[in-house]
């Protein structure tokens, strides 16, 4: 459905964050959140803080620097509207929390109502000063958008009770549209790793994988599709594909190439150690097509896969050893994959259906919609 511009509605809504390109998690949330208010009639003022790469070099930051300031006097030069305009932020994991601070600290001064989106768990498993200082600023009537029930507790434990949250699950963000390959998986033939290679995303471990199901002969193929995070990853993910007979690097993957990767293999493997891994979007749009995953239990996957037959892995465990195992037995078993997969399928268009009403009534409380607020005080709680 599309909502028509609301010409009562005038105080513009400003959306700070990393925004594509470079694709990551969080940059492509931010540019959903726009996409989704657009379709509503409503344009937000873009304040992109975005580096230029995924690669941790110097120039890479000087980049995002440079797109903070501009960002900063674009924020700071605006004239408040009677009322006050919306800021919404989707926050940092980290230092980049040192920039985001300070757009809080003008929309306090302006009467601004105040959205906080979290991507980031790494400030929820060890509480942060730097964080405890944005939520404190930010004040009790800002809105902290988490993306499962486990986040918004773990933010009221580390940060106070008084803080209001709202749950809005990363399944909404998937297009069911784009998911006609959605099937249940019958037979198990290859097993994928899509996203940002690099160490703390697991490549090492979906190589060891690899190894040890050549080991045993498998017949299984592992294909790995992304860009590279860092030259390190990249040099060890090739060396493992020229020894490998089952192990395929297949590129960065992105439109109609995603949905032919997506198509192509029948388990996910997500092997995170990423310290601010949160509700990975990949992992929903295996899900949205019936792919079961195995995953490091980290950030908000106990709440995404623990109604499915999936794996979730306990940090303390040997992840290759029980994927290896989990793989064995669907192979083998091939009653068990196709178990799993419709589990999945149904588990997604669950998740995606009951937080539906919650992302309506957000996007009516960032825009000030009097057509939507009934849904959005009865959705949007404390």
């Amino acid at each position: 459905m599309r909502y028509e511009p609301n010409a009562a509605n005038s105080a513009p809504i400003y959306l700070v964050g990393a925004f594509p390109p470079p694709v990551q998690g969080a940059a492509v949330v931010n540019q959903a959140m726009r996409e989704m208010l657009c379709a509503r009639g409503i344009e937000p003022v873009i304040l992109n803080l975005s580096p230029t790469s995924l690669r941790r070099s110097w120039l890479s930051r000087l980049s995002r620097v440079r797109n903070v300031i501009r960002a900063t006097f674009k924020y700071f030069r605006k004239k408040p509207d009677v009322g006050g305009d919306t800021l919404y932020v989707g926050l940092s994991g980290s230092w980049g929390q040192l920039y985001e601070i300070f757009f809080i600290m003008v929309a306090r001064m302006r009467g601004d109502a105040i959205f906080l989106h979290h991507h980031s768990f790494a400030y929820l498993d060890k509480k942060s000063l730097l964080t405890n200082a944005l939520v404190r600023l930010a004040g009790q009537s800002a809105t902290h958008i988490v993306l499962c029930g486990g986040q918004a507790r773990k933010l009221k434990l580390r940060y106070g009770e008084q803080a209001s949250t709202t749950v809005l699950s990363n399944a909404v963000l998937v297009s069911t549209g784009s998911t006609s390959q959605s099937r249940i998986r019958t037979q198990l033939r290859t097993v994928g790793f899509l996203g940002n290679i690099s160490f703390e995303k697991g490549i090492a471990e979906v190589i060891a994988i690899a190894k040890e199901l050549e080991s045993k002969h498998s017949d299984l193929k592992v294909e790995v599709a992304g860009p590279f995070a860092d030259g390190a990853a990249e040099t060890v993910l090739r060396e493992a594909v020229a020894r490998s007979r089952i192990l395929r690097y297949v590129g960065p993957r992105y439109g109609s190439e995603k949905e032919d990767f997506w198509e192509s293999i029948d388990v996910l493997l997500f092997p995170s150690r990423y310290s601010h891994e949160c509700a990975p979007l990949v992992v929903y749009e295996a899900m949205a097509r019936g792919i079961p995953a195995i995953a490091w239990d980290r950030g908000c996957l106990s709440d995404m896969l623990a109604a499915t037959p999936g794996l979730l892995v306990s940090q303390d465990q040997d992840f290759v050893s029980h994927a290896v195992q989990r793989l064995q037995q669907w192979q083998d078993n091939p009653a068990l994959l196709s178990e799993a997969s419709r589990a999945t399928l149904l588990e997604f268009s669950e998740q995606r259906k009951y937080y539906l009403c919650t992302r309506d009534a957000l996007l009516a409380a960032l825009s000030k919609s009097p057509a939507l607020q009934g849904t959005a005080e009865a959705a949007i709680s404390r």
